[in-house]
This record gives C-alpha cells, structure tokens and sequence, in this order.
C-alpha cells in the first residue's frame, strides 16, 4: 500500500494533468467555433443593413433637397404677393381715409393685445395691456396675421366704399343742381348786361345821326 500510494497519487496527477489542458483546449475550441459560426454572419446583416439606411439616408436627403427649394421659391412668391397686397391695400384706405378696429382675438399673436387697428396708411398698430404700442406696416408681420387682418378687413372695406359712393353720389347731385342754378343765374346776368350795352350803344348811334342832320 505505501508503495503503490505514491504510485496511485503520481497517476492521479498525471491523469489530473493531462485531463485539465484537455478540458481548457476543449474550451477554447469551443469558443473559437461560436466565434467562427457567429459574429461572420453578424458582421454580414451589419454591412447589408448600413448599405441599405445608406440608400435610404441618401433618398432622404435628395427629397429634402427638392422640398426645400420649392419652400423657397413658395415663399419667396407668397412674400411678394404680401407686399403688393398690402401696399394697394393702403392706398385704398388713404384715398377714402378710413381706418379699421381688427378684434385682437382673431390675430394669431403671441403676445396679448388689447386692441389693434389698421390706419390709413396701410400699418397695423397694436396697443398692449401694459399700454404699449406697436406700429408696422401690416406686410411686415407673419402671413397668418395678415391674412387674418384681410379676413376682416376687406368685408369692411366694400362696406365703406359703398358708403363713400353714397356720399359722392349725393354731392354729386348737389354740384349738378347747383351747375344748373349758377348757369341760369349767368344767364340773367350776362342777359341783361348785353341788352343794357345795346340799349347804349343805339342811343349813342340815335344821338349821332340827330347831330349830323343838323348840321346839314
């Protein structure tokens, strides 16, 4: 038994021995087949889907690109249409001298005012709760505001041309009567101015003749 101890003990360390690298290169070859028989596959679905959100990232940009430019040329075109608007618009409220009260709740602002007017120059003045004042021409604010002020003004404003054709029909009328009063009135006048000049003129011939014939 002494003997056959160490013995038995140097088998159990060698087998120990040989058994442990075994196992620990087992493990390795394990590894090195997950990693063979994965990540080849993974890498492959990465480049197939980058390629693809690169396609789509490009797609993208050109569409921007296009939307952008047409934005562009929409606002540039709906800039100008503002200023010609606006700019007829206040030579007509010049020409009739009117201005318009705009309900402040039907501007989309986002500050709160207290009341806004349209003056006859064409400028949108709004007057805060705290007593400010703010005066622009209306072309110059945000198309939504000046489309909201159109909204209530041009309603307005066919009512007051209505009545300032009223106004200019009644004068109208009355400069016509009066035309025909004043030329009466210069028919009268310049009637008997000229019968009085030829009454003159045959009492002065009357007189001539007389004195002529005695003479002879």
């Amino acid at each position: 038994m002494k003997l056959g101890d160490p013995f038995m003990t140097e088998m159990n360390t060698s087998t120990s021995d040989n058994t442990q690298p075994s196992q620990t290169g087992g493990n390795q070859t394990e590894t090195v087949g997950e990693v063979s028989s994965f990540h080849p596959v993974r890498l492959s679905d990465n480049n197939g889907n980058l390629h693809e959100k690169e396609e789509n990232m490009q797609e993208l940009m050109r569409n921007i690109n296009e939307e952008s430019s047409r934005l562009s040329e929409f606002l540039a075109t709906e800039n100008k249409l503002m200023i010609e608007i606006c700019t007829s618009l206040a030579q007509v409220l010049k020409k009739l001298s009117v201005s318009f009260d705009i309900p402040s709740r039907d501007l989309p602002l986002q500050e709160k005012v207290k009341k806004a007017i349209l003056n006859e120059e064409g400028y949108l003045r709004l007057f805060s709760e705290k007593g400010e004042v703010n005066s622009a021409f209306l072309a110059e604010y945000s198309p939504e505001t000046v489309m909201a002020v159109l909204w209530v003004v041009m309603p307005e404003l066919t009512k007051a041309m209505a009545s300032q054709r009223k106004k200019v029909s009644k004068r109208i009328s009355l400069f016509e009567a009066m035309k025909k009063e004043l030329k009466n009135v210069v028919k009268t006048i310049v009637g008997a101015s000229e019968e009085s000049k030829s009454l003159q003129t045959g009492t002065q011939s009357n007189t001539l003749n007389d004195s002529s014939g005695k003479q002879s």
